[in-house]
């Protein structure tokens, strides 16, 4: 997983909340042409929040397969597809959200980020100033440009820009939280871990928080605070619980200590063996211990629960490539570029 991500994208989107910075009052479903249509759109909004994302998506379809005019469908159909990393999709269906419904100031930021995402630059902040235009909440106006100026790869002005947003809202808890991934980039690494610490006295319960402050004591040498952070987060919040076993095993490895690194992957392999990450956060711990056939099994064994995962065919070619295996690295490459390419139409 990349460290340090932006906190809505860290922690997802929700179809009826878009990033965890506004919401909207597209759950409620309007009387459409035919009540077909609208039980669709509420199967979507159910599967959606049960991570069930390929279903909501096909639910969000029917919706407005039967009516073509049900903007709030394209809208959550589009929010499921950033999260399936269908951007192109993504940004037709906000598109047409607008056409339909041109009031609505998260339609354009909503856009913004599939723009951002495509790397549109541009165009993400025209979206973003749209929903300036129309009177939406300063602070997360503020936010939003922050976040495309730190994936434009403008750190500085992004930092300054959060803390436009902060300074609107001193208990912007996700502003600081971006903030301090703005810092770490600028390797202002003690402004970043004052930022966590803001963000977590706002938001005690934002357990991923802990897991971002771990991995910034991890890269500061402070074995025991980032252990003792992830094990909050694990001890607290078990929903996700896994995610952070994951996270731990990890830094385990990132402290070269392997062993306690095999346990908590074979407790996470136990827990869900068909969760591909888990068998790729194998593969680059034995990457880094330069045990390259041991990692290509390992990402092999991840295509086997993914077959369309990106990230393991880049990987078992990095592996592959290491052991003199140049036509197989060059297959798997090609065969990563191949799904990338068919995500981005």
């Amino acid at each position: 997983m990349k460290k340090f991500l932006l906190f809505f994208l860290v922690f997802g989107f929700s179809a009826t909340v878009f990033s965890q910075n506004f919401s909207t009052n597209d759950s409620t479903v309007v009387i459409v042409d035919g009540q077909e249509a609208a039980l669709n759109y509420n199967q979507g909004i159910t599967d959606f929040n049960g991570g069930n994302y390929a279903l909501a998506s096909g639910d969000f379809t029917k919706a407005v397969d039967i009516n073509t005019k049900f903007y709030q469908a394209y809208y959550n159909r589009g929010i499921t597809e950033l999260k399936l990393n269908l951007d192109k999709q993504a940004l037709r269906d906000f598109s047409t959200a607008i056409s339909y419904n041109n009031k609505n100031p998260e339609y354009f930021l909503a856009r913004a980020i599939a723009y951002c995402r495509l790397k549109n630059y541009d165009e993400a902040l025209k979206a973003i100033k749209k929903a300036e235009s129309m009177d939406y909440n300063p602070d997360k106006i503020k936010y939003f440009y922050g976040y495309v100026y730190y994936l434009r790869g403008d750190y500085k002005k992004a930092v300054d820009t959060y803390t436009e947003a902060i300074n609107k809202n001193s208990k912007y808890a996700y502003a600081y939280c971006d903030r301090a991934a703005a810092h770490i980039k600028t390797a202002n690494l003690k402004a970043a871990l004052d930022d966590y610490n803001t963000a977590l006295e706002i938001m005690p319960s934002g357990y991923y928080i802990y897991v971002l402050r771990a991995w910034l004591k991890a890269y500061l040498n402070n074995y025991s605070g980032a252990i003792a952070d992830v094990n909050t987060a694990i001890e607290f919040d078990k929903d996700k619980s896994l995610d952070y076993l994951n996270e731990r095993a990890m830094i385990y490895a990132y402290f070269k200590k392997y062993k306690l690194a095999t346990d908590d992957f074979n407790t996470c392999v136990s827990r869900n063996p068909d969760l591909p990450d888990t068998y790729i956060n194998i593969g680059n711990m034995y990457m880094s211990q330069k045990k390259y056939a041991l990692a290509e099994k390992s990402f092999t064994t991840a295509l086997e629960k993914d077959s369309k995962n990106i990230a393991a065919y880049n990987n078992r070619a990095n592996a592959k490539e290491l052991q003199f295996n140049l036509n197989g690295a060059q297959s798997d490459r090609q065969i990563a570029e191949n799904l990338l390419k068919q995500l981005q139409q």
